[in-house]
């Protein structure tokens, strides 16, 4: 049998695609610096740079037509550098924003004047970056919030006034185990360790169980 010829034509076999990563194509839908102080005011405002969205040429045609602006396909929402108290119809905006706002993976709102983490954030199940830094946070409780979040890797939270309370650190890493940086440092496994054992210090059943080995 004759063998195969070295010019025979090998079968295409598709390459596997690599997995995007946060803003590593699309930039952000950016909202920073534009002095707004309700999120509804998004709905007004237009995003920095949106000129630069990498959006096909068909839907950018097709958008103009219809005289509505195209969505991004990104997973970054920017609305830093801003005076918001709250975010509390951000997932509306988000919708208006985004072709698929359940990808959003990274969301920036640092540098407001927010007092409370609020609970819409967790609606974001696939949010892995969240910037709180600059804020007025003061209770740390606060941070319990975002232990429903799955896939959270990166908060940042200094230049808040809950950064000042004792254990600040540990009770954060203690809360929210899965974090992989905290305030743009990254999580030693020093410190899942400390946080370990300062969650078993200050578990609040751990004086009860004592007082049954007294009695």
């Amino acid at each position: 049998m004759a063998s195969a010829s070295p010019t025979s034509v090998v079968p295409y076999k598709e390459r596997p695609k690599p997995k995007v990563q946060i803003n590593e194509i699309v930039p952000p839908v950016d909202f920073s610096f534009l002095q707004i102080s309700t999120v509804e005011e998004c709905e007004t405002e237009e995003p920095r740079d949106v000129t630069h969205r990498k959006v096909a040429t068909v839907k950018k045609k097709k958008a103009a037509e219809e005289d509505v602006p195209p969505k991004s396909q990104g997973c970054s929402l920017w609305l830093n550098n801003n005076s918001l108290k709250d975010v509390n119809n951000l997932m509306t905006i988000a919708i208006s924003q985004f072709e698929s706002p359940s990808n959003i993976g990274w969301i920036d709102i640092s540098f407001n004047s927010l007092v409370h983490i609020d609970p819409v954030l967790t609606q974001f199940e696939n949010l892995q970056i969240l910037y709180l830094h600059g804020n007025d946070i003061v209770d740390l409780k606060e941070i319990i919030k975002l232990g429903t979040l799955p896939k959270l890797r990166k908060l940042t939270l200094h230049g808040n006034p809950l950064e000042e309370v004792k254990g600040y650190r540990l009770y954060v890493l203690s809360t929210l185990p899965r974090l992989q940086s905290l305030d743009f440092s990254r999580v030693t496994k020093g410190d899942c360790m400390s946080a370990t054992v300062y969650k078993n210090f200050n578990n609040p059943n751990r004086s009860k169980k004592i007082r049954r080995d007294d009695d």
